[in-house]
């Protein structure tokens, strides 16, 4: 053996062998039990980040046990296309060659970003590959590919003959730099400092008013109302009258909500539906009527002479000047402001024309079944059925140019401005329709300019990625998956709807076991993002510690629900840790390889202790696997391994060496393939060296206590 351990030579080595061995290959022809484990899709935005890198690692310890055990294994890797965040950043491409969608066009635009694509995709396939993820290769799978665009067309088309598709004006979170509706997880929040104004409303026919606490002055000509919370001791006598817009003389009304806080401002709410989702919701409670004064780039529409025309601050503070007489006072404001995730522009709240799917019927099947997947940590069943049960319906259109495009065709001459509806000139096809329009009986149909949503299509990925809507062998096989992992801040958007989905389409849950990982932060607690500065590279730490001390440093931090804590620094000492581990199996391999051949059968006390510790080990290990613990298995392991073989076994042997070998030899590869699910590559280069049965430790059978 050589002197010391050198994980790039053997993990390149290993994972060719393990690759062109067939090893990785599910066989739906195959008698085996199966056992599928379906790869949440990293998006399609550049290299894979250090939470990928512990929910790969998650994903393929599971997979190696598994296949141990003898199950038929599927571990299908994809990736998502990732919509607006794709999007941004091939803009941001562009603009630095001082090009852009306007100049482009839409069709050049699409050819250089799949060009583009093609870069980003080979970075993030292979940074799965260096984490040695047993993956099969021959069904990695794009959400953009021909087989998913008939699925999310399948999806769509089904939705449309159910009557659970509209075409209608909701408020979004809307992104004027992207100048598409977001969704929550693609937007941050921002501390800022800013200023409360306390402004009066005078009451009509009376020398009176009622002072309302706003942010946002800029809005006040789209107010409609001003509510109330119940019993208010101080505007309780003003319900039912009418106050006067003071930005546009108008007169609105005084209503009461409960949902009105009573701790902010005055406890008076001035209620402007257009841009505001609580105020939304009261305006539609109440039939008020909508009005618009921000418009899709974040500027004053003309709805304000005014102010029509300013972007939203600097009409704030001309507003301010507008309204000196009305404003009682002004406050320091501290508050968080959302903003969009990739370009960190402000977030506009505002009514937008979009599809949406009613949600209701699906809501109800998701709620019916929910409790027959197995949730990690238990918590997270009470949490998605509480979503679940106050679901709105879900806007599913985006104005972008990447994605699945809506697959709507209008006429353009009957039906010039696209509307939806059964007996409108319009035909969902996922091809320009090759028959005539049955109104003019030509041929001008237009494609409708939106994309879907990347959720719509994530959240087939259970069925999609398996051949639906065709009965295939692969769906009948390995559907339900087996297990999914996923990171909490996407369990909405994600996994909620993963669920409704596959209930839906499939009439069944769409896995079996839902594993929540906790969600990987800097020292102070923020997310890692490149915007922030704080990421952590794992191919770096990769590179220096090796994959397996990599996987290991990892899974310390990958207990159920809890979020981890953690730097370069912290992650530096931790993997090299786990390098001197490495550097002790070597050292333990070289030592009961140097005997080999003097071996006697005669066991002592101290044999039989180190093989009922085993024992123990082997329990303990099968255990947390089976029930997806992974940092109580690795801390298992390297305890017994380290603190009982190591330090005290094999110390003692060395006075009885001929006599110990058996023993040595069968608990060393034995440990071996207890650690092999957690650390691939230096478990297969030992466990080759020693004496064995069969071609690669990871298709040896599963240890069982003895």
């Amino acid at each position: 053996m050589d002197k010391q351990y050198n994980h790039k030579v053997t993990e390149e080595k290993w994972y060719k062998f393990w690759e062109e061995s067939g090893y990785f290959k599910a066989d739906p022809t195959s008698s085996k039990k199966p056992y599928s484990l379906l790869v949440p899709p990293p998006n399609l935005t550049g290299d894979l980040h250090l939470g990928h890198a512990m929910e790969h690692s998650i994903m393929d310890a599971i997979a190696r046990f598994k296949r141990m055990q003898g199950f038929d294994v599927l571990l299908l890797p994809g990736v998502d296309h990732a919509g607006i965040q794709f999007e941004a950043t091939f803009d941001k491409k562009l603009a630095k060659d001082n090009l852009s969608k306007r100049k482009l066009g839409r069709e050049e635009w699409l050819k250089r970003a799949w060009q583009f694509k093609e870069e980003v995709y080979k970075s993030v396939s292979s940074g799965w590959r260096f984490m040695g993820m047993s993956a099969d290769w021959s069904r990695e799978v794009f959400t953009l590919e021909e087989k998913i665009q008939k699925a999310v067309f399948e999806e769509f088309k089904s939705f449309w003959e159910q009557d659970l598709l509209y075409k209608g004006a909701y408020i979004v979170q809307w992104c004027p730099k992207c100048g598409s509706a977001i969704e929550d997880i693609e937007m941050e929040y921002a501390e800022r400092k800013e200023k409360l104004y306390f402004i009066k409303y005078k009451i009509v026919g009376m020398d009176k008013y009622i002072t309302i606490a706003t942010a946002r002055p800029e809005t006040i000509s789209a107010d409609v109302a001003i509510a109330i919370y119940p019993n208010h001791p101080q505007y309780a006598k003003f319900l039912g009258k009418k106050a006067i817009n003071p930005f546009t003389n108008t007169e609105i009304p005084i209503i009461e909500d409960k949902r009105v806080e009573k701790s902010f401002g005055t406890g008076a709410l001035k209620i402007t539906p257009g841009h505001d989702l609580l105020d939304y919701e009261i305006g539609k409670d109440n039939n008020l009527p909508l009005l618009h004064v921000v418009d899709k780039t974040g500027r004053i529409t003309d709805l304000d002479p005014k102010l029509v025309g300013l972007k939203v601050l600097e009409a704030r503070e001309k507003a301010v000047q507008i309204l000196a007489d009305h404003i009682e006072k002004i406050e320091d404001y501290i508050h968080s402001v959302p903003v969009c995730e990739r370009c960190k522009t402000t977030v506009e709240p505002l009514i937008s024309e979009e599809w949406f799917v009613k949600m209701a019927p699906l809501a109800k099947k998701a709620l019916a079944n929910i409790k027959k997947i197995n949730f990690a940590p238990k918590n997270y069943l009470k949490i998605l059925t509480n979503w679940i049960k106050n679901l709105h319906d879900w806007s599913i259109s985006r104005s972008l140019w990447w994605g699945h495009r809506i697959p709507v065709w209008y006429c353009q001459k009957c039906n010039p401005n696209h509307l939806v509806g059964k007996d409108k000139d319009m035909i969902v096809s996922l091809e320009e329709p090759g028959k005539t329009c049955q109104t003019c009986s030509q041929k001008h149909w237009v494609q409708d300019g939106q994309v879907l949503d990347a959720w719509f299509s994530s959240g087939m990925w259970p069925m999609s990625t398996l051949g639906w809507p065709n009965e295939t062998k692969e769906l009948k096989k390995y559907y339900p998956w087996d297990f999914e992992t996923s990171a909490p801040e996407i369990k909405f958007l994600w996994i909620a709807r993963m669920i409704m989905l596959g209930l839906w389409f499939q009439d069944d849950i769409p896995f079996k076991n839902m594993f929540f990982h906790g969600m990987l932060r800097d020292l102070d607690g923020r997310k890692f993002s490149k915007s922030l500065g704080n990421g952590i590279n794992p191919n770096e730490l990769r590179s220096q510690w090796g994959t397996d001390a990599t996987r290991m440093a990892l899974y310390s931090y990958a207990a159920a629900g809890r979020d981890g804590r953690t730097s370069r620094q912290t992650m530096d000492e931790r993997a090299k840790n786990f390098r001197n581990f490495t550097t002790k199996l070597w050292n333990i391999a070289k030592f009961i390889l140097a005997s080999q051949g003097l071996a006697l059968r005669a066991q002592n006390a101290d044999d039989q202790w180190i093989m009922d510790e085993l024992n123990k080990t082997i329990k303990t290990v099968t255990k947390n696997l089976e029930e997806f613990k992974l940092h109580l298995a690795t801390d298992a392991l390297y305890e017994f391994i380290w603190h009982k073989f190591a330090d005290i076994y094999i110390e003692k042997s060395k006075d009885r060496r001929a006599e110990a070998q058996p023993t040595l030899e069968y608990v060393f590869k034995t440990s071996l393939e207890l650690l092999h699910p957690f650390m691939p590559f230096i478990t297969e280069e030992l466990w080759q060296k020693l004496p064995h049965e069969g071609k690669s430790i990871m298709v040896t059978k599963w240890p069982e206590a003895k």
